[in-house]
C-alpha cells in the first residue's frame, strides 16, 4: 500500500501536478530562448530549479515534455477559438473571424507558445508527427463545429475536409512566417487574410456530381 502525505497542506498528487506544469512552462521558456538544440533534461531542471528526479516523476525523456509543451499550446489555441466562435453573432463571417483572432492571439501575445507550436513542433520526430496531428486536429474541429458543413454528404465532407488541411497548413505556414519577421502583415491584416481563405472555402458549396 503506497502512502501519500500533504506537504504544508497540499497533497502529494497536487504537488507533483504543480511540478509537471512547472517542468511544462519552463520547457517553453526554454525553447523559446534556447532553441530545439540548445533545450536538454538538464537545462529544464536547472531553470524550473528542480532535480532530475523531479523530471522522470512525470516524463519519461525530453521528447516526451516537449510533446507535452505543444499539445498545452495546441489545446489553448483550440479552447480559446471555440469559445470566441461560440460567443460570436449568429453569421458565418463573424463566428470564422472571431475564432481566427483568438486562436491566433494565443501565439502572437506569447512568442513562447508561437516557438513551441510553430518552431518546435516542425522539428525532429515524435515533434514533426505531432505538427502534423496538430494541423488535422484543428482542420477538424471546423469540420465538426460549423453548422454550414452539417448538411454536407459524405463525399463533401471529404472535400471539405481536405481543404481544411490545405488551408490549416498554409496558416500555419503564413503565421510562422510573421512571427519570424519574414512577412510584415498586422495581426488585423493576418486575420483577414485567413478569414477571406476560409470563407471562399465554406461558401464555395457542395461541388457538383460529374
Amino acid at each position: 500500500m503506497v502512502v501519500t502525505r500533504a506537504y504544508r497542506g497540499v497533497p502529494a498528487e497536487e504537488r507533483r501536478q504543480q511540478r509537471r506544469q512547472q517542468l511544462v512552462e519552463t520547457a517553453l521558456d526554454c525553447l523559446h530562448d534556447d532553441g530545439l538544440a540548445g533545450v536538454s533534461v538538464r537545462s529544464v531542471c536547472a531553470r524550473a530549479r528542480l532535480t532530475p528526479r523531479y523530471f522522470y516523476e512525470s516524463f519519461e525523456d525530453l521528447d516526451q515534455l516537449l510533446l507535452a509543451a505543444v499539445d498545452a499550446v495546441s489545446d489553448e489555441v483550440a479552447a480559446s477559438a471555440l469559445r470566441a466562435l461560440d460567443a460570436a453573432p449568429d453569421d458565418l463571417a463573424a463566428r470564422v473571424r472571431a475564432a481566427i483572432d483568438a486562436g491566433y492571439g494565443v501565439v502572437v501575445s506569447d512568442r513562447r507558445k508561437a516557438t513551441a507550436l510553430l518552431v518546435a513542433a516542425s522539428g525532429h520526430g515524435a515533434l514533426r508527427e505531432r505538427r502534423q496531428q496538430v494541423i488535422t486536429r484543428f482542420a477538424d474541429l471546423v469540420i465538426d463545429r460549423l453548422p454550414v458543413l452539417h448538411a454536407f454528404g459524405v463525399a463533401e465532407r471529404r472535400r471539405a475536409r481536405a481543404e481544411a488541411l490545405f488551408l490549416m497548413g498554409g496558416a500555419t505556414e503564413v503565421i510562422e512566417a510573421v512571427l519570424a519577421g519574414r512577412l510584415r502583415l498586422s495581426r488585423a491584416a493576418v486575420v483577414d487574410q485567413l478569414t477571406s481563405s476560409w470563407l471562399a472555402v465554406l461558401t464555395a458549396g457542395p461541388t457538383p456530381a460529374a
